[in-house]
């Protein structure tokens, strides 16, 4: 296992990569409607506001009132846009990629939360977004979506509404797809076979990409299944599986692994459950590190720099994942694909908006600066 510093992070070569990036990614099939919310703990004198800051504070407010009713003023924050299509797109677009999202923007025409997206990446929509409902808190957020409509999307009704011809010239010069999130797509396997036995033969993507999402919301079978199919895939196009740290607690105890509050064993677990999961890299990323499993680059294991006063934290695993597709798509090592991802979302937790590419290798020096 390669435990690397930053210290030793060649910037020359992450800066000239940054700079002549290139490459096409399609991303589906999803979309939403964040309208994120603050929870107003108590009124002052003067009419102002605390917030319940933490998770954990609201979440003790909930036990205490178990027995009872509960009442808490919110606070409306922001509505945008989100979802893995959106966020992740929102990232790669910032640093020029030509990037093609396919998904849920509006049925009749594109909803109005969608048109600054549209400056920077191309939208296919295929139906109505989902309404998220979102608590956040400094350390974290509480999502509640609905998600009837994109539940229910199957893949005849996604060919019936994109066409076979279309769906072709989307994926001609693909050098990255991705779909997402397996969790709100019970015909994720369905999706997944199609493609590959009748879209990705004479020109295949260089990478397949994936989030699950909240892997709990499914079955351990059904992600068991999925695995299957992905590794069946992966012996035709290399895929990439990446989870945050709550969710590979949860895909960590299905092969009876605890997830370690030490980097070092999160790191031989991952190692060990992608030598059983048969994908070519498995990924998790953390607030405090980022760690990968590579078929032919074995274990990687990288420090992040710790934000303690995120201004954002919505959309932070979808920034890291699309800093990490651009990274994918020349020949970096593995530890320099997870820096630029980790400087990616560093960037955007701090800043509220997706870095640029000089934004990026700006942060990227910032980062080893400051962990050197």
């Amino acid at each position: 296992m390669q435990h690397s510093k930053w210290v030793t992070m060649e910037e020359g070569i992450l800066e000239a990569y940054i700079r002549n990036l290139s490459g096409e990614i399609v991303l589906g099939i999803d979309g939403f409607i964040d309208q994120v919310w603050q929870v107003v703990e108590t009124r002052t004198q003067d009419n102002n506001y605390i917030l319940i800051d933490k998770m954990q504070e609201f979440g003790n407010l909930i036990v205490n009132r178990r027995e009872g009713g509960m009442a808490n003023e919110l606070i409306k924050k922001r509505r945008s846009y989100g979802g893995f299509t959106a966020n992740t797109g929102k990232a790669l677009g910032n640093m020029n990629l030509p990037t093609t999202l396919i998904g849920m923007y509006g049925k009749e025409e594109i909803d109005r939360i969608f048109h600054d997206l549209q400056e920077k990446c191309k939208l296919i929509s295929v139906g109505d977004p989902v309404v998220s409902t979102i608590l956040e808190f400094t350390d974290g957020k509480i999502m509640m979506p609905n998600l009837d409509e994109l539940l229910n999307f199957t893949w005849k009704d996604f060919l019936s509404i994109i066409g076979h011809e279309q769906l072709q010239k989307i994926l001609l010069n693909a050098d990255i797809v991705s779909l997402g999130y397996w969790s709100n797509m019970p015909d994720f396997d369905t999706f997944m076979m199609e493609l590959t036995e009748n879209y990705f033969h004479t020109n295949q993507p260089r990478r397949l990409f994936f989030d699950f999402a909240n892997i709990k919301k499914r079955s351990k079978e059904a992600i068991h299944g999925t695995f299957q199919v992905l590794e069946r895939i992966n012996h035709k196009i290399p895929v990439s599986l990446s989870l945050n740290e709550h969710e590979a607690v949860i895909l960590f105890s299905y092969y009876d692994r605890k997830f370690s509050e030490s980097s070092e064993e999160v790191a031989r677990d991952t190692q060990f459950i992608r030598n059983i999961i048969g994908l070519d890299e498995l990924i998790v990323h953390t607030p405090q590190y980022a760690v990968m499993s590579s078929e032919s680059e074995g274990v990687e294991l990288l420090e992040q720099d710790y934000c303690d006063a995120p201004v954002i934290t919505t959309g932070a695993g979808d920034t890291f994942n699309g800093g990490y597709i651009a990274a994918c798509l020349g020949d970096l090592k593995a530890v320099e694909r997870l820096a630029i991802a980790n400087a990616a979302t560093r960037f955007y937790i701090s800043n509220s908006h997706t870095p640029d590419r000089q934004e990026l290798i700006s942060e990227i020096k910032r980062i080893k600066n400051v962990l050197s």
